[in-house]
Order: structure tokens, then sequence, then C-alpha cells
């Protein structure tokens, strides 16, 4: 093994990354229209909206951990991690235009039947999700490709993220569209990027070493590194599921002007998009822990001027949300350009392999904290006297609003970027460090799980 690895061909980096897309589509509907929907579509309460995304998420405690942990022990001739995309993809997409579909029901029987479709909707979801994440610590070694294989895969979710934030909206309120068209199309537009991304990496999904037989999946938390790219995963994808879920709101009832949604939306996802370069290159010539600092701190910044806007402002709004770009592209990029190092970390202690065990813990951290973040919003909602279908609201609601968008997210965000800095997961010299012990296997010393030998100075990236 060495330390340097040559660049993935433009054709994998991308080609892999374009699944990124599908996922992107389904996430985006679900973050920034599902509470709205809920609420005034199908004419939920706010609290009970809330509550139906929180138990739609429950069963994520199970499914997630367990699906990473099932695909490390996979062996198939499609390889651990495409076998199940291939099997999850048409569930996934399915399921995900049914949620749209509505039904004329009450409002109890409407409540039981969304959470249920929820429950089977992410159990489809984390099928294809948790093992396309953990190809990417077999597509390359090499600590700076693999930002740069990130940045190619979240270029494609912010074009997924474009494609729904646009579209969904734009197929839902157009002269004899729906909301169930708009998720039908949108599954539709989500199959081909799937198929691709199985051609391209075919034959090289190959498990590296045995799959973790003596420890428990929830196990990996115990890996130090593992913990710190958690948190500040989690912190920003908190943030990125409740501004979502926010704007709608936002643009509607403190902007007053609900035709400029599709233009917001269309500012940050663009902006991030052309953003994702400049993060790669900041990461490369500093490291991702500070890159993520600097990104998340402006971020942070904007959100809290944000809430400065004054009520009624128009297209000025989209200028500010267009600075939002680099800390989103952030968000996206580095945390998960991360874990794959702390994935060899724990390689070199454990001498297994845990990589679906890992993604498949993040992305349950990942739904439980946007699955809290909604169900939070939802209750603020209505103890701040929000009422459903209203195209007026009372001062109070409107507050509670600016409030969610502005200064609550930004003061998350600031905390965050305080915390990379002081606090990395694990540096460049540290993977480089880690790898040069793969190449000489010896016996662990650390008690814990993650553990890295380093002579660098510092703290140790796992322990």
């Amino acid at each position: 093994m060495s330390t340097t690895t040559p660049r993935l061909p433009f054709t994998l980096r991308h080609g892999y990354g374009m699944a990124a897309l599908s996922i992107a589509v389904a996430n985006t509907a679900i973050l920034f229209f599902l509470l709205k929907f809920l609420v005034d579509e199908v004419g939920l309460a706010p609290g009970i909206a809330g509550t139906v995304l929180l138990v739609g998420k429950a069963w994520d405690a199970v499914t997630d951990p367990l699906v990473g942990r099932l695909s490390d022990r996979t062996r198939t001739g499609l390889g651990p991690r495409r076998t199940w995309i291939a099997g999850g993809m048409l569930p996934f997409l399915l399921l995900f235009g049914a949620i749209w579909w509505g039904l004329d029901a009450s409002a109890t029987v409407q409540a039981i039947v969304y959470a249920g479709l929820l429950v089977l909707y992410n159990t489809a979801y984390t099928c294809v999700v948790v093992p396309y994440g953990a190809l990417t610590p077999v597509l390359t070694e090499d600590y700076d490709e693999r930002t740069r294989l990130n940045g190619a895969r979240m270029g494609w979710s912010m074009v997924g993220g474009i494609l729904a934030g646009v579209g969904i909206p734009l197929i839902a309120h157009a002269d004899g569209g729906s909301w169930q068209r708009a998720g039908v199309v949108m599954a539709v537009i989500a199959l081909p990027p799937l198929l691709v991304t199985l051609w391209v990496t075919r034959g090289r999904d190959r498990a590296t070493a045995p799959a973790a037989t003596r420890t428990g999946t929830w196990s990996v938390l115990k890996n130090r590194a593992f913990r710190r790219t958690a948190l500040l995963f989690l912190a920003a994808w908190s943030i990125i599921a409740a501004v979502s879920a926010m704007v709608p709101f936002y643009v509607e009832h403190h902007m007053h002007h609900p035709k400029l949604l599709d233009g917001v939306f269309a500012a940050i996802q663009f902006a991030a998009l052309f953003a994702i370069p400049l993060v790669v290159l900041l990461a490369r010539k500093t490291q991702k822990h500070i890159a993520y600092a600097l990104s998340i701190g402006t971020w942070a910044l904007v959100l809290l001027g944000l809430a400065l806007v004054p009520e009624g402002t128009g297209l000025p709004v989209l200028a500010v949300a267009a600075l939002a770009g680099v800390g989103v592209a952030a968000a996206h990029v580095l945390p998960w350009s991360m874990l794959p190092d702390v994935i060899e970390a724990d390689k070199a202690e454990t001498g297994q392999d845990r990589a679906g065990s890992f993604y498949g813990v993040m992305t349950f951290l990942e739904k439980a904290t946007t699955a809290v973040a909604l169900f939070v919003l939802g209750q603020v909602l209505g103890l701040a006297g929000y009422v459903e279908g209203a195209a007026t609201q009372p001062e109070s609601a409107r507050l509670a609003i600016l409030a969610l968008v502005g200064p609550l997210p930004g003061i998350v965000l600031l905390a965050a970027a305080i915390f990379a800095w002081k606090r990395p997961p694990l540096t460049r010299d540290q993977h480089r460090e880690l790898l040069e012990r793969l190449d000489t296997p010896q016996v662990p010393t650390a008690a814990e799980p993650g553990y890295v030998a380093s002579a660098s100075p510092g703290p140790s990236p796992a322990g």
C-alpha cells in the first residue's frame, strides 16, 4: 500500500457521484417540502406533522446500523455494497413517489398512514444510501483524492437538490400539475443515475479485510475520530434540515413573496454547486478541518444576517441566500471525505472492515438528528400559533419562523466551526502515518478501537 495513489479516472469519479443526484432529489424533497406539504396540503396540525416525521425516523435506529453491518458481511458477485444498492433502488423510488400521493381520510388515519409509509421509505432509502457511502473507502486511499471524490459526489448532489428544489414546486403548482405528479417525475429522474453508478463501479466493490465479527455495530462510537467527525457532520446537517424546512415558511410569511421560493432555492443550490471546487481547493491547501471551520463560520454569519432582513424584502434576499453557498458546500463535502480516513484508522487497529457499520451509524445519526430538528420545528410553530393553510399568520408565528431561520442555526454553526478548529478528527500527517501502519501490520497497543499511533504533536485521531 502506498501513501499516495493516482487520481481516479473522471468517469469513475463522476459516475460514482451521479447516484448522489438521485439521493439528493429524494432528500431535498423531504427536507424542503414534506413538513409544509403535511401541514398545508394534507391538513395536519404542525405538532402532529412533526411527530409523524419523527416516528417515521425512529425505525432507523434499527435499520441503519443493521444494513451497514449486513453489507459488511455480504459476499456476492456484485460486491458487498453494490448488491444492496441494486436490490434497494426500486423500492426506494416507488415509496418516494407514494409519499406525495395523498389520501382522503381523517387526520388521525392520515397521520398513521404517513408514519407507516415513512417507515417503509426510510428502510428502502437506507438500503441504498448506507452501502453507497461505504463504497468510498475502497475507491481511493488518498487523503486529498477523497475530498475530490466527495466533491464530485456532492456536485451531483447539488444538481439533484436544484432539480427537486425548483422542479417540485414548479410541477406541483403548474396548471394541471399536482404533488402526485411531482413525486412521480422526480422518482423517474432519479433512476438512471443509480444505474450509472452500478455500472462504473463494477469490479471495484471488493472487501479489503474480514468483516467485523467480534464487535457490535455501535462500538464504532468508541472511536474518538469518528465521534468528532459525526459531531461536525450532525451540526451542519441538522441546520441544513431546519433551514431547508423553514425557507418556504420564511419566503411566504416574512418576505411575503411566495413566488420567489424557487429563486431562493436556486440561489442557495447554485452558489453551493459553484463553491464546491473552492472548498476542495481550500481543504487541499490547508486541512479538512480548517476548511470546515472557515466555511461553516461564514455560513453562520450569513444566517445571522438573514434574520436582520426587513419584513417584506424581495429580490435582495436572493443575494443573501447565495452567500450561504460556501458553507452549504462544505457541509456536503468535508465530513463525508473525513469519514473514510476514520475508517482506515479503525482498520489499522482492528484489522477488520467495518465501513458499513460506520456509514450505517452515521446515516442513522444524520436521519435521527434531522427528524428531531423537524419535530422541534413543528412543535415550535404550533406553540407560536401557526395556523395551517392560512395565508396570514399571527406575529408570534412570523417571529418564530425568523428565529428558526437565522439566529438559532447561526449559533449552532459558530459552535461547530470553533470545535472543528480546536478538535480536528484526523489530520493529513496522522492519515499518512496510519497508511504506513497499514503497510506494516503490528499488534495494537491501545485499549480502545480506532487508536492511531502518531509521532506528531497534538491529539491522537482516535481512541
